[in-house]
């Protein structure tokens, strides 16, 4: 959507709306709920928690101003709040399952089982970063958002959330070629034995 409509569109949600309001919400809900499921892990929560984003952002769009950061950034800073004091409420540490959607879609059983298998490993890796390492992952590549949005939703500076992405995506490289050594390893000791 143009900067232009989607501005006019938030003006007249303002104003009370109702078929305006209902656009923004088709429109973002669906990046909303995939960026809390993603968080929690538990389908059923992460509706629960958009609609209390929803919620919230509906008793807080009197206040919207409309200064270049797109409404879906205002959203997902508020989902990102919802999330954290979700977590400190429960007092244990997120999981950060990635959607089904990231990887390529695969031909056969044989390429299905592959990239699940890929996905798995990756999930668990991806378990091993620290929570705003992987929060900026999430919003960057599941969610979307360019790196000012993100740098918003996490309330960070944009150079804050280069250095995260850089050291989330580093750390990443170092584990997944660890993690690819240590099969290599386990192989050759396994043969010297035979």
């Amino acid at each position: 959507m143009s900067v232009t409509k989607e501005a006019r569109l938030i003006a007249r949600a303002q104003q009370g709306d109702q078929t305006a309001m209902s656009h923004l919400y088709r429109q973002n809900a669906p990046k909303i709920y995939g960026y809390i499921a993603s968080q929690v892990g538990d389908p059923a929560l992460a509706e629960d928690l958009t609609s209390e984003v929803f919620l919230r952002a509906l008793e807080g769009l009197p206040q919207f101003e409309y200064r270049g950061i797109s409404f879906s950034a205002w959203l997902h800073r508020i989902a990102h709040d919802r999330v954290v004091d979700y977590f400190r409420q429960q007092a244990r540490r997120p999981t950060l399952p990635l959607e089904n959607g990231i990887l390529p879609a695969q031909n056969g059983v044989e390429g299905q089982v592959e990239a699940y298998l890929h996905k798995q490993r990756l999930d668990t890796l991806i378990h091993q970063l620290t929570t705003d390492q992987q929060q900026v992952l999430v919003l960057r590549f599941n969610a979307g958002l360019k790196l000012q949005e993100v740098a918003y939703a996490m309330d960070k500076s944009i150079g804050a959330i280069k250095m995260l992405q850089l050291r989330a995506l580093e750390r990443l490289r170092q584990l997944l070629e660890q993690a690819e050594q240590a099969p290599t390893e386990m192989s050759e000791a396994e043969n010297a034995g035979q």
